[in-house]
């Protein structure tokens, strides 16, 4: 039986295991108005009205999320769990519960709107010396061209002095927290699936160096599929060396197949839409005529319906060859229309010429 944080991305989270909690609360987080809290919008211009310094924005939003959301496995039960962000956070927000996935999404959409870079990371943690394979989500923040990490979820409900889980240092997060991207771990010399299991330290720093700061900074300039390719490609080339690994690797290409499926139906609905603008055009031609080639037009309007023609017709041929270009297409009936698209062609290759006789003919009268 596949796990069960795949239907729901990330339900299974590690909880961190600490003794002290504590109220750290910034003036005026925990104010805001029950009205402006149902979407991270309204929350964020809270915020931005009431916080100066992106620190205190981030805390504040940090604290506000730790002090009203509750942590709760079994919402998943009852709340939307699609791909569509908005509606996954609306839907968090109107029932005050969540997994780790949520409190991150709804960190980094706040944070994100309150001009701080910021994106949900995925991945597995450790407590101790155990390895915690079920997945887990936590936030990276940019604050003055630095990352940081936060994760609101280890840090519910504690009550200690200071947060212990705001704004960590990548060389501190990476001892218990190990993204599937590598990109994630925002080290110059990411650390191995197997030397996180073992132990990691700064002393033992291994690896080829990256410049991640740029590597992210491409990332989050790209689109939704570049990135989830970019992620298989590093996550393939880091080792599948587990179930846990492969079945995330798989999720992920499951979600890629899902895009280029969709552009392909794009694609091909484009395609037919111009196959039949294209007969429509046709068979205004054919009307005209058959009606004696009246009302009159002018050879300039009689070419121009046809260059519109040859036109729709060149756009099917690129939506086509498009189409299985990424994924085989097994869906849709390429050859099909491609053979409607030629008959169609030759029908008005055909009343090309006959249109060609007729001007030379209305010429010679002139």
């Amino acid at each position: 039986m596949k796990r069960l944080w795949l239907s729901g991305l990330l339900i299974g989270c590690c909880m961190a295991v600490q003794a002290q909690w504590y109220h750290y609360t910034p003036a005026g987080a925990l104010q805001i108005p029950e009205n402006e809290t149902w979407s991270t919008a309204g929350i964020a211009a809270y915020i931005n009205k009431h916080f100066n310094s992106p620190e205190q924005k981030l805390l504040a939003a940090y604290t506000w999320i730790n002090r009203n959301m509750e942590y709760n496995k079994d919402s998943m039960f009852y709340r939307y769990w699609g791909e569509n962000p908005e509606r996954k956070l609306q839907s968090v927000l109107k029932t005050r519960k969540g997994v780790c996935e949520n409190f991150a999404m709804l960190l980094a959409s706040i944070a994100t709107q309150c001009g701080i870079p910021a994106y949900t990371v995925n991945g597995y943690t450790k407590i101790g010396e155990t390895v915690q394979w079920q997945g887990h989500s936590w936030c990276a923040v940019n604050l003055n061209d630095d990352w940081f990490f936060c994760d609101p979820t280890w840090d519910w409900g504690l009550k200690q002095e200071q947060p212990g889980y705001f704004l960590i240092a990548p060389e501190t997060l990476i001892a218990t927290h190990m993204p599937f991207d590598p990109i994630w771990q925002l080290l110059e010399k990411p650390v191995s699936h197997k030397a996180f299991r073992q132990g990691y330290s700064p002393a033992k720093k291994t690896g080829t160096s990256i410049n991640y700061k740029d590597s992210i900074r491409a990332f989050l300039a790209s689109d939704t599929l570049q990135q989830m390719e970019a992620f298989s490609r590093r996550m393939k080339q880091a080792g599948l060396e587990n179930e846990n690994l492969r079945t995330w690797y798989a999720y992920n290409e499951m979600k890629i197949f899902i895009v280029y499926q969709e552009r392909d139906m794009h694609l091909f609905n484009e395609a037919v839409h111009n196959l039949n603008q294209a007969k429509q055009h046709f068979n205004t031609f054919i009307q005209f005529r058959n009606n004696g080639m009246l009302p009159t037009k002018t050879d300039q309007e009689l070419l121009h319906n046809f260059n519109t023609i040859d036109s729709l017709l060149a756009s099917i041929a690129v939506h086509l060859e498009a189409i299985g270009r990424h994924k085989e297409n097994y869906q849709y009936d390429t050859e099909g229309l491609q053979q409607s698209a030629g008959i169609l062609s030759k029908r008005v290759a055909a009343q090309k010429d006959f249109l060609k006789k007729y001007f030379a003919v209305t010429k010679m009268g002139k």
